[in-house]
């Protein structure tokens, strides 16, 4: 977390040195949309030693220039103008060369509303017709947007991002530019796509973005997300992120595995993909098995595809109603069921257990202690 604030008191630090210094970028964008600021980063002719020799640093991004300067309980990205070299794999420079000039530096950033500056005084310097675009709510590249593209694919996804978060248009050369360009986004590390994805799924302006991939043609592109962004492009209500994904995947049939998801998001979006086949069957034992959460999540989805109604209520009902919500509450333990069998531990247990399970939650068996050990002496055999 970083204010503006005090982000001033660290340029004016910087100046005392001798050195210039602006904040720019995303902070001045929101600053001047008047919209809450979380991150503030700051440009500088200072370079990453010397900056070091003023703050207490962390160094996050030497090799671009850039430190981790802490102010009190603040933090802030401090970047040295620069230009940079030739990016050899669609993301990153293979090189940067530090400059003298800010102009130089801003020019080489992503699009013109984050190319604005702002000095500790909150003067306005603006290279690029960043204010212009404000105005007119449009997202435009700064210079050529099949150079800003190719130096970093991942921009034509920021492109969306900031179309979810403001509600911009994205400028035809631009869009054009996205088009042509959109394979580009297959040579980014996924990890860097979804986070793209998820900070768009939660803009204010989640359908004007999707559309803008439709036009584009990257939904194309996403592994498994076509069939469901065109499809949540034309819903009434946008569903939140895990919705979102296990909707494009329902229609998709799986969970591709080009997504970076951590093992508990990729088990969860496959186990409510399946558990949506299931449509209105959600009886006792599936209830048990999956849980409230997975079962609610899977009748959402299908209530969205229109498959079936929304059964909220009957599930919550159903679930809260449940003679057992788990093993462990079977009137007989484990070690009883040994005791009571004279017979060695094993896999027969959990057998057994899951057999009186499943009679309890059909309520052909009482969760009774007395009963379940007649159920084991009847149905084990020594």
């Amino acid at each position: 977390m970083s204010t503006i604030r005090t982000a001033k008191k660290v340029i004016y630090e910087l100046k005392k040195q001798g050195f210039d210094a602006y904040i720019v970028g995303g902070a001045v964008r929101d600053h001047l949309l008047k919209q809450p600021t979380t991150d503030v980063d700051i440009t500088t002719n200072a370079k990453p030693h010397q900056v070091s020799k003023i703050f207490k640093t962390k160094p996050t991004g030497l090799k671009y220039g850039t430190v981790t300067a802490m102010y009190g309980d603040e933090q802030f990205e401090i970047t040295t103008y620069r230009v940079d070299g030739t990016y050899i794999d669609n993301r990153h420079p293979d090189e940067v060369v530090f400059v003298e000039s800010v102009e130089e530096d801003v020019k080489r950033r992503d699009f013109t509303i984050n190319g604005i500056l702002m000095t500790e005084k909150e003067e306005i310097i603006d290279y690029v017709n960043g204010q212009e675009d404000l105005n007119s709510k449009m997202i435009r590249t700064i210079g050529d947007p099949k150079e800003r593209f190719t130096e970093d694919a991942l921009r034509m996804m920021r492109a969306f991002y900031f179309q979810s978060k403001l509600g911009f248009q994205i400028d035809k050369a631009t869009r054009d530019a996205i088009s042509e360009m959109k394979e580009n986004l297959k040579t980014v590390a996924m990890e860097r796509i979804l986070n793209e994805m998820i900070k768009l799924l939660q803009g204010s302006h989640v359908r004007k973005a999707l559309k803008s991939m439709i036009t584009t043609g990257v939904h194309k592109v996403l592994p498994g997300l076509e069939k469901g962004i065109v499809y949540v492009e034309q819903m009434d209500e946008m569903p939140f992120v895990d919705a979102f994904f296990i909707l494009c995947f329902t229609l998709n049939g799986s969970v591709p595995k080009e997504w970076p998801f951590s093992n508990k998001h990729r088990h969860r979006y496959e186990t409510a993909r399946q558990l949506t086949e299931k449509l209105e069957d959600f009886d006792p034992y599936t209830l048990y098995t999956y849980g409230l959460d997975l079962c609610l999540l899977a009748n959402r989805i299908n209530t969205m595809l229109k498959r079936t109604k929304n059964l909220k209520q009957k599930i919550e009902y159903d679930y809260n109603h449940l003679p057992i919500q788990s093993d462990l509450d079977l009137k007989l333990r484990a070690t009883e069921i040994i005791a009571l069998t004279n017979k060695k531990a094993g896999a027969w247990v959990k057998q057994i257990q899951t057999e009186m399970v499943i009679e309890v939650l059909n309520q052909r068996l009482k969760n009774e202690k007395s009963a379940l050990e007649t159920y084991v002496k009847e149905h084990v055999i020594e």
